[in-house]
């Protein structure tokens, strides 16, 4: 695209992950876990495998972390001092960011998945947006060709980028929920108790644990002019 027409947007969040892959049991369900110590997170990756995520700080280098020291942290955080270990065959930090390029389109060139936005990994909304680009794409494709009808074509950026902005909001406030409630000497003890409020809400309230089931599975966000209920 040439000088002057897209417009990038962009977050550093400020929050540094490790990620750890490990020969280690799975767990039965999916984990994260807010402490005084940072966040922590365990996976499944097969029947055999584990992947944990450890909050760290976001210029960390993977060999700061000997196994001994994952494993104490992983043990302390996710709260399971009987968690067992195993090989580890891959670890590597980075740093969370988000970013957003405005327009995702420039006459016959369109912009897909991460070539356009990057979306924090909290919501697992990455795949899901590049998934949802590729097939508002293609069945505009298919109504340009079909039916000479260029109109998804025409509306192909504002349409994404409507839902990708949505998607962002719900990623960005899950981050800082699940990241400020535990560890306050990144965000302040301000900060911890405004999360700290927002993670009890989910639990005591119906109306606000509906909504966040609803931004979590993408249920809430049709093609109309405004968000769709189920």
């Amino acid at each position: 695209m040439p000088d002057g027409v897209l417009t990038p947007y962009a977050l550093d969040h400020g929050i540094g992950w490790l990620t750890v892959l490990a020969d280690a049991p799975p767990p039965a369900h999916p984990l994260l876990a807010v402490s005084e110590q940072g966040f922590a997170a365990h996976f499944p990756r097969g029947p055999y495998t584990s992947r944990y995520y450890l909050q760290c700080p976001p210029d960390d280098e993977p060999g700061a972390w000997s196994d001994a020291r994952v494993w104490d942290a992983l043990r302390t955080r996710l709260g399971d001092p009987d968690l067992v270990s195993g090989p580890i065959t891959d670890r590597e930090t980075f740093r969370l960011r988000s970013l957003v390029h405005d327009p995702m389109q420039y006459g016959r060139l369109y912009l897909v998945g991460d070539a356009a936005h990057i979306v924090s990994p909290m919501g697992g909304k990455g795949m899901n947006l590049a998934l949802y680009d590729a097939d508002l794409f293609a069945r505009a494709v298919r109504d340009a060709v079909q039916d000479q009808d260029d109109t998804g074509l025409r509306t192909y950026s504002a349409r994404c980028l409507r839902r990708v902005w949505n998607d962002q909001e719900f990623s960005h406030w899950m981050t800082r929920m699940l990241h400020d409630a535990g560890d306050a000497s990144n965000s302040g003890l301000f900060h911890r108790g405004l999360a700290r409020a927002q993670l009890d809400r989910l639990f005591t309230s119906a109306a606000a644990g509906g909504a966040f089931s609803e931004l979590m599975t993408g249920m809430d966000f049709g093609e109309g002019t405004g968000p769709r209920s189920r």
